[in-house]
């Protein structure tokens, strides 16, 4: 093996320093290529670095847009939701006040009809007309026999706004009472009434109580009891209801 003295070795390092094609021969020997083709492979890996990252910040751009588009979406969407809210709470009340409304005048029109249909009413149970018992004449029945001591106020001012009690006689000159309900359809609060209201009735004269609803239709609790004759039905024809 061959030691450079000072003096070459001193003249090496001079030329390495000062020949670049000298230095780049010899880092050739020196160095694996990898070595040598590192710092282009770096300046390549750190401009797509760099050309990545600047993608990247466009991208989240991008994406911090269209995320306030969609809160700004969602906020609206809110607010949407908010008055359509409040416009269905207003419309439910408006379709309740109507159905109330409609459901008033069905009822008036139905008792209306009743009065009117007085004598069809007679004559199902085959009885001559005598009177219609108004308010006043039922409160005083409910005195002179006594019911007031014994039916509390609620449910007699209930039986003092029955639609219709009617008095007439059958054929041997006896008295009966006919005590009717009506609505556009019977249910059990028209049943449950009339069946009271005959009761008051018979405790007050001791005579036979009818009683009545009358309606177009009926729910399936006051078929039941028109079926087995525990009530009787008048059945009007809804074509009687309709305005003129």
């Amino acid at each position: 093996m061959t030691t450079m003295n000072q003096q070459d070795r001193a003249r090496f390092l001079q030329t390495l320093q000062d020949d670049a094609q000298f230095r780049s021969e010899v880092r050739s020997l020196l160095l694996a290529r990898e070595l040598l083709e590192l710092p282009e492979r770096f300046a390549q890996f750190a401009s797509f670095v760099t050309a990545f990252i600047e993608r990247q910040e466009k991208f989240n751009q991008r994406q911090e847009t269209l995320n306030q588009s969609f809160q700004d979406f969602i906020t609206e969407q809110r607010e949407f939701n908010q008055r359509q809210e409040g416009f269905n709470q207003r419309q439910e009340g408006f379709n309740q006040r109507t159905e109330d409304t409609l459901g008033i005048l069905k009822g008036n029109a139905a008792r209306r009809l009743l009065i009117d249909s007085f004598e069809t009413i007679l004559d199902t149970f085959q009885l001559d007309f005598v009177s219609i018992l108004h308010r006043n004449v039922l409160v005083r029945m409910a005195r002179q026999s006594g019911l007031s001591n014994d039916v509390n106020l609620g449910q007699r001012q209930s039986f003092y706004r029955a639609d219709m009690v009617l008095e007439g006689i059958d054929e041997h000159g006896d008295t009966h009472y006919v005590a009717a309900e009506a609505s556009f359809t019977a249910d059990s609060r028209d049943s449950d009434r009339a069946i009271r209201n005959a009761g008051f009735l018979t405790r007050m004269t001791g005579r036979v109580a009818h009683p009545v609803v009358a309606s177009v239709v009926n729910d399936r609790a006051v078929q039941e009891l028109v079926d087995v004759g525990t009530i009787h039905w008048l059945q009007f024809d809804p074509k009687e209801l309709e305005a003129d």
